[in-house]
């Protein structure tokens, strides 16, 4: 929101400068961004009398005029054959800038010009002007012109919060600046003739539309607007266009209520219908583009035909042009949600949309439409008809009891009731006492999008009475001492635990883009945001491995080569309607396993990898199971699902090369793996089961093997537990290079044998080891490569 300093001035009389007053808004809410100077004008231009225009002896397209400034006869050279004797003129002396240019004496064909006679074209006020600018009023030669035509005006860029609607006004901030500095808010007061009833009758057939307030005026003449009308609106960044329709910018950037003209000659019948469009509709709007409707739009019509998309924009076909007479007028309210949707559809952010979508005051039509029959008779010499006005969803004034220690309570600080009460009152609040404890506050409809509780209440107070007066005082609160609960501390366990393994925690956004889930596409599950901030942010995440690839990537791509990353924390499934939050652990690593180790060059592999989830199941006494598995963007034969008791839990994986490349940058091995946190925290033990010391002796056997690449050895592990007497088998080696055929890979398995019943013979050992050797070499295409006793 620009506000105008000297705009603002109308309504309230301050003495601060803009810098003063920017630090004071500020601190309130409303936060000035920055301090503009509108028009980039500076130096000395004076009004200037003309009082001889002479032909330049050297020049045809030239004239020498004698001006007087009131002090001095100045001699200026002009090129504008239109300058007259008489004419009073905006002059430009020595060291004057207009925009980029610094007037300086010069001598134009052998003539000394000792300034500039200027157009509204070099003070910003016209896009293109034709001649020099001739006053119309008698000015005193010599007259400061910046100071006459408020040139030195300076506009605060206000950023307004969603929640303050009210404040997207030039009175809603002089309201502010009211009850800043206690001081009384004049507001404009009408006065207008009005000649009988409107003869437009209005229909709401839309529950889109609140309230339709309208009149019509006659007999209005379009033409340019004053020069103060245009400065304003030129100040607030809007583009003068002519006086009708500067007038309703005006009353909207004056107001905060968007209104409308039409055309009243272009209407088919003498008649206003507010009703939804039809599916297939199109509408000529005055951005020069039709536009086609689904049927969830709101439409104002004559009955026959659309004029205007509601609370948007109007239609090219009725609005005022320089040959319009009569116009009608609308103040309205509209359904916030129906204008924000529409508006976002159509990707059209008007000045209108902006405020409508937000909240408008419903209860200030009769002002607004007041106000503008007063300038069109003031500015167009428009008379204005009797109002009609149809308000179907009325909007009454909320009410808030209010108890006056609330105020204490909260803020900490006793503030005198008496300026309590003067504070709501300056900002328009209604306050009543109830008793001697209680007040009855009445909430203006400008704020009934905003204000709907006590606490509300203690904000306006505080902010207007300034923080910075309250003493602050170091938080206290009172402790039990009951330490993290039991999902607080395992959860601090597993971090503790992830760090010891050399990884570093990452915190991940929860939203990511639906073109990610849909790049990788190994969940079936998509929760989609209904009004997500951006398309980058449509989706919450389903799985922790998006955010930490990017924050993997990033690292990489800046020679961090070696990257070990996890992340705790709540992924989302189901649908958009009925979201499920659970709690996850996943990590990626990439590089060496200890990149500070010199004498250590290991990298990340399948198996080194997984023994970080064998770390885990050991640390909450638990027994992971894993299944080869294929999984969209993963390997084949380096993916795998984790399970605990048959229950799928999670997975573990390396990332498909190609995705890795194409869409990360990373050209080495990336390691992922995905569990439930809520699954572990569920299932630990804190005490685990007790087991007896064996009694009888163990004995181990290896055996290597010449596997196939590609072969899932997890087979062979599971199958050995099929035997008598073997209580543990693993791999304990795998070796790939000098004396191994190729295709193939050297893998030692392992067994341990015992019996819990008698110690077990050589005799019966060997039996059991040949016979596992030989059925495994028949069964699968194994070869024996040497055995270890």
């Amino acid at each position: 929101m620009r506000l105008s300093i000297e705009w603002l001035k109308d309504f309230v009389d301050f003495s601060d400068t803009p810098e003063e007053l920017a630090e004071r808004l500020s601190l309130t809410g409303n936060n000035v961004e920055e301090i503009i100077t509108p028009f980039n004008v500076s130096g000395k231009i004076v009004a200037g009398k003309v009082i001889k225009v002479e032909k330049h002896p050297n020049a045809d397209r030239l004239i020498v005029c004698k001006v007087d400034i009131g002090s001095e006869i100045r001699t200026i050279v002009t090129g504008d054959l239109t300058v007259k004797e008489g004419d009073i003129v905006p002059l430009a002396l020595e060291g004057t800038r207009l925009g980029d240019l610094v007037i300086s004496p010069r001598k134009m064909r052998g003539i000394l010009s000792e300034g500039m006679m200027c157009s509204l074209e070099e003070f910003g006020l016209e896009e293109k002007s034709d001649s020099v600018y001739r006053f119309k009023e008698e000015i005193a030669p010599g007259t400061d012109i910046i100071s006459y035509l408020k040139l030195d005006d300076k506009v605060l860029d206000v950023e307004i919060t969603p929640n303050r609607p009210d404040c997207l006004s030039v009175i809603g901030l002089a309201r502010e600046v009211s009850a800043l500095y206690d001081i009384d808010l004049k507001l404009p007061e009408n006065s207008f003739e009005v000649d009988g009833k409107c003869e437009v009758d209005v229909e709401i057939e839309s529950k889109g539309c609140w309230r339709y307030t309208t009149r019509v005026v006659r007999g209005v003449k379009v033409g340019p607007s004053p020069l103060w009308l245009q400065r304003r609106l030129i100040a607030a960044g809007v583009r003068p266009i002519n006086n009708v329709v500067d007038i309703t910018n005006y009353v909207l950037l004056e107001t905060g209520h968007p209104v409308h003209a039409f055309d009243l000659n272009l209407l088919s019948n003498k008649k206003i219908v507010v009703r939804d469009a039809k599916k297939g509709e199109k509408l000529l709007l005055l951005d020069g583009e039709e536009y086609e409707f689904s049927g969830d739009e709101v439409l104002i019509t004559d009955g026959k035909r659309p004029l205007a998309l509601a609370g948007i924009m109007g239609g090219e076909d009725s609005g005022v042009t320089e040959n319009t007479t009569d116009v009608l007028l609308e103040v309205a309210m509209f359904d916030p949600v129906r204008i924000r949707k529409t508006s976002k559809k159509f990707g059209l952010m008007t000045e209108a949309s902006y405020r409508f979508e937000r909240g408008v005051d419903p209860n200030d039509a009769e002002y607004v439409i007041d106000r503008l029959s007063t300038l069109l008779s003031q500015l167009a010499g428009g008379v204005s008809t009797e109002v009609v006005d149809v308000y179907t969803r009325k909007i009454e004034p909320k009410v808030i009891n209010y108890p006056q220690k609330t105020t204490e309570k909260v803020v900490g600080e006793y503030i005198e009731k008496e300026t309590q009460k003067k504070i709501l009152t300056r900002l328009g609040f209604k306050v009543e006492d109830l008793d001697n404890d209680t007040w009855k506050i009445h909430i203006p409809t400008f704020r009934y999008f905003d204000i709907e509780r006590p606490i509300d209440i203690v904000e306006e107070i505080s902010r207007i009475y300034g923080t910075s007066k309250i003493e602050s005082e170091p938080f206290r609160i009172l402790t039990k001492g009951i330490g993290r609960t039991k999902i607080q501390s395992l959860r601090y366990k597993l971090k503790t635990h992830m760090t010891s393994e050399g990884f570093s925690e990452a915190t991940t956004l929860t939203f990511v883009a639906e073109a990610i889930v849909d790049r990788w596409n190994f969940t079936n599950e998509k929760v989609k945001i209904k009004n997500p901030i951006n398309e980058e942010m449509d989706v919450l995440r389903p799985t922790l491995i998006y955010g930490l690839m990017d924050s993997l990537s990033y690292n990489y791509k800046r020679q961090n080569r070696n990257v070990k990353l996890f992340e705790i924390g709540r992924v989302f499934k189901g649908t958009t309607e009925q979201p499920i939050d659970v709690e996850k652990i996943a990590a990626v690593a990439v590089g060496r396993l200890n990149k500070y180790d010199y004498t250590d060059n290991r990298v990340f592999t399948f198996y080194n990898f997984k023994g970080i989830l064998d770390n885990i199941s050991d640390l909450f006494k638990l027994k992971f199971g894993f299944k080869e598995a294929e999984i969209q963007g993963f390997v084949p034969t380096r993916t795998a699902k984790i399970y605990l008791d048959d229950k799928e839990i999670g997975f573990i994986g390396m990332v498909d090369p190609e995705i890795a490349d194409k869409f990360y940058d990373v050209k080495d091995e990336i390691y992922v793996f995905e569990l439930s946190a809520d699954e572990l925290y569920d299932n630990f033990k804190e005490v685990p089961p007790y087991r007896e010391s064996a009694v009888y002796p163990s004995v181990r056997r290896d055996v290597s093997f010449l596997v196939p690449k590609n072969f899932r050895m997890g087979i062979i592990i599971d199958e050995l537990f099929d035997y008598d007497y073997v209580e543990e088998a693993g791999i304990s080696d795998i070796y790939s290079g000098k004396g191994i055929p190729e295709g193939y890979t050297s893998i030692t398995v392992y067994c341990v044998f015992r019996s819990n019943e008698k110690t077990l013979s050589e005799e019966e050992i060997n039996k059991t080891w040949t016979e596992i050797k030989k059925r495994l070499t028949e069964k699968y295409p194994l070869k024996l490569r040497f055995e270890e006793v």
